[in-house]
């Protein structure tokens, strides 16, 4: 082994990247580099380099001890992973921002693409809708899942999914006009229900959004009449905590799919972002986050399927 605690460390035998994919192939033999030694040491009895190696990689790399807690999460239900230390030596196609690349356990990378590709988050990190569902795009027009981790102060690992949503519904709310409306506190207004809509009403009428009397130009405006266009009817989200919930049609006879936060509300750090997907996949809905750009897009932040949850509980 190479004893410099800074530079790749090759081992004699492929046995590890053949049975689960760790390192990359060298000559006959394998390099690892930190996280794969990490893993190793704590899951294929290899010792560290040298006694101080850790210390010393974590002051280079401090990191390292997230990236190694998601490399377990990944790894343990038979995952097979590849780090971005090896993207570029393998000419492995990413998107910008990738961490590292997942093939599912009968997968291999010798045997095909990855299945998906991974970014991991502190729970306190700031969260990038915009930044983020390009990313996203990127990582699924070739096919593949986009995955994020997040890794709190306990050292607890859970994952999530991100994907834009473009929603589509039958109801035209345009025909719910303002009219000789009354303005009420609170930026709300007051008019006369017809009776063909079935609003929850009071004395005869509705209360309309405040976006209703919004400039389009306004970013919570623009959200509103948005979903609006799409065919959606909106109505308040509050008792779910956010601006609104929209139904695909206006007569209440299904469940409202989406949830959709305000622009000026919408989650800062991946605490906030965790906690609407949980509520939202709590109450059997999708959590929107608009994104204001020349036109108005989604990103959905999800709780994958039961079988695809990357999770790790470091409590004993």
């Amino acid at each position: 082994m190479d004893q410099n605690p800074l530079a790749r460390i090759r081992t004699e035998s492929r046995k590890w990247w053949d049975r689960s994919s760790l390192g990359r192939p060298d000559k006959g033999g394998l390099i690892l580099t930190p996280t794969d030694v990490v893993f190793c040491h704590l899951h294929r009895n290899m010792t560290y380099p040298n006694l101080d190696w850790l210390s010393v990689i974590l002051a280079d790399r401090p990191e390292l001890i997230f990236e190694s807690l998601v490399n377990e999460a990944l790894r343990l239900p038979g995952n097979k992973v590849v780090w971005h230390d090896h993207f570029k030596p393998m000419s492995l196609s990413h998107a910008p921002g990738t961490n590292a690349l997942r093939w599912n356990s009968n997968g291999h990378p010798d045997k095909g693409s990855p299945d998906s590709e991974v970014r991991w988050f502190h729970a306190r990190s700031d969260f990038h809708p915009a930044e983020l569902l390009d990313w996203t795009n990127e990582v699924n027009k070739v096919g593949r899942l986009a995955e994020i981790l997040i890794v709190d102060d306990d050292l607890d690992v859970v994952s999530y999914r991100l994907q834009e949503f473009s929603p589509r519904g039958e109801a035209d709310q345009k025909k719910l006009a303002l009219g000789d409306s009354i303005r009420l506190v609170d930026r709300s207004s007051f008019a006369l229900l017809d009776s063909e809509h079935k609003l929850p009403s009071y004395l005869g009428g509705y209360v309309i959004d405040e976006n209703q009397h919004q400039q389009i130009e306004e970013s919570k405006a623009r959200v509103y009449r948005d979903l609006i266009d799409r065919g959606l009817f909106v109505r308040s989200g509050f008792k779910y905590g956010v601006r609104w919930r929209a139904y695909v049609k206006s007569d209440f006879s299904d469940h409202a799919p989406w949830l959709i936060s305000q622009p000026d509300s919408s989650p800062t750090d991946w605490i906030s972002a965790c906690q609407g997907s949980r509520l939202a996949s709590g109450v059997g809905k999708t959590m929107l986050i608009p994104v204001i750009q020349k036109n108005v897009r989604y990103l959905g932040v999800l709780r994958p399927p039961s079988d695809s949850r990357w999770n790790l509980n470091r409590r004993n």
